[in-house]
């Protein structure tokens, strides 16, 4: 190894002419610790709340249009009559307005006019027996439908799960009786004597001939 001159102007001078290289590390901008972990948030956006409340309507409207596929016409009898009444509202809608239209040259002009009232009355009668009376009863009417679908399929579950435990304890039994079979057609096995046992077995028989 190579010995340092003593003598150089480094050494022999108390001013530092020379300077120390910073290494990389020491370059780094120095940062917190657990500064770049961030915590996410549980409060929604509104963006989101809007698109959540987007998805359960859309899903709200799709059950809806199946339940109305499937039980749109209820059976029972006060639906019946409203839908009767419902008719007869728009068949005299329609004739008022014909005869607004045919009596529209006849005197006395108020009698057009009244027609033509009752027409329009007749159509908002029409209207709010569609949208309110016989709404209700096809809502009901569904509901109910559902209700005896959940119970009817409940019922189909704890029949399946009856017959699965029923099948369970068959198929135990087979097993128990086929074991039982097989251990019954299996020979007696003759118990094993070491020397020992046959010793003290001639030993008894020398004493019995005594």
């Amino acid at each position: 190894m190579s010995q340092r001159n003593p003598m150089n102007e480094r050494y022999t001078t108390e001013k530092h002419t020379g300077s120390t290289r910073k290494s990389a590390a020491s370059a780094k901008p120095k940062t917190k610790a657990a500064a770049s972990v961030t915590l996410g948030t549980t409060k929604k956006t509104q963006q989101q709340r809007k698109a959540e409340a987007k998805a359960a309507r859309k899903k709200e409207q799709d059950r809806q249009r199946e339940l109305d596929r499937k039980y749109y016409k209820p059976d029972t009898e006060r639906y019946k009559k409203l839908k009767r009444l419902w008719w007869v509202s728009l068949g005299g809608a329609v004739l008022c307005t014909v005869l607004s239209w045919v009596l529209r040259g006849v005197e006395p002009a108020w009698i057009a006019f009244i027609c033509l009232f009752a027409a329009y009355a007749l159509i908002i009668f029409a209207f709010y027996l569609d949208f309110s009376k016989i709404k209700k009863e096809r809502r009901a009417y569904q509901e109910r439908m559902v209700a005896l679908e959940e119970a009817q399929e409940k019922k189909e579950r704890q029949e399946q799960r009856r017959r699965q435990g029923q099948r369970s304890g068959h198929v135990a039994d087979e097993i128990v009786r086929e074991e039982d079979a097989v251990q019954a057609a299996e020979p007696e096995k003759p118990a094993k004597t070491g020397f020992a046992s046959r010793l003290f077995k001639k030993k008894d028989t020398a004493s019995a001939e005594e």
